[in-house]
């Protein structure tokens, strides 16, 4: 069945085994995932305090970089009016000298659906945006630089679709919590902080596609991986 499905049905399943797996969502944030013939990947965002926020089912469309990358002049590259594709989204750098909103309202003017920035420098932070609401239509979120690198090498494929949904919270990381014990006298190594584990880019392991990972099992825990789990990639590029 899987082989045979559109990527956008494709899509909607895994988000339904994410909802069926995790079973919790966030409030505020989303979730931008990549998908294409053979990968899937998730990358963890802030959405701009100034845009809409993502809702429901959310927004799919195509990414384009933007032309200048920063949008601190008006973007030459315009989305077709009358156009039947998917949503247009569009890539920013972060900096240049102007302001987040100032690149969104850039980006919105240009006809774009959404505006994902990324940093330009390396940061285990991701930034919270701000600016005025006034007149914003489209969303838009911040990743961290490492995702915006790894998102240009797929802006203006037709055949790949990301995506903007609410996001939903590891099941990993929620079993951890429910089994480690609630009160110990012996100081623990706490290891990577949350923030720096989140700034790394990740994947949704299914069986369906034919994931670009080194195993079906992490490299860590040595447990198998689930369908619809979601997967931090490494720099040595194994999972966990």
């Amino acid at each position: 069945m899987g082989r045979l499905m559109s990527t956008m049905n494709l899509a909607v399943v895994l988000v339904a085994v994410a909802v069926v797996l995790f079973g919790r969502f966030c409030i505020t944030d989303a979730n931008v995932v990549l998908i294409g013939n053979n990968v899937t990947l998730s990358f963890d965002d802030l959405e701009a305090s100034f845009a809409p926020a993502v809702k429901g089912s959310g927004e799919c469309g195509v990414l384009y970089m933007a032309e200048p990358p920063d949008a601190c002049l008006t973007l030459t590259n315009q989305v077709e009016q009358g156009t039947n594709r998917s949503s247009p989204f569009v890539l920013i750098v972060r900096g240049g000298g102007c302001s987040f909103e100032d690149k969104v309202r850039r980006a919105q003017k240009a006809g774009f659906k959404a505006a994902i920035i990324y940093d330009n420098e390396v940061s285990s932070v991701l930034v919270s945006m701000a600016g005025n609401s006034a007149g914003i239509k489209i969303y838009a979120v911040f990743v961290s630089k490492a995702s915006g690198e790894l998102l240009k090498k797929y802006t203006g494929l037709t055949n790949m679709e990301l995506w903007l949904i609410a996001c939903f919270e590891n099941s990993a990381w929620h079993r951890i919590r429910r089994e480690r014990p609630q009160a110990s006298r012996v100081r623990e190594f706490h290891g990577m902080s949350k923030r720096l584990v989140k700034a790394m880019p990740s994947l949704i392991f299914t069986a369906v596609l034919e994931d670009n990972c080194t195993s079906r099992t992490c490299a860590i825990c040595l447990e198998d991986y689930s369908v619809g789990e979601k997967l931090r990639i490494l720099p040595c590029r194994h999972t966990f």
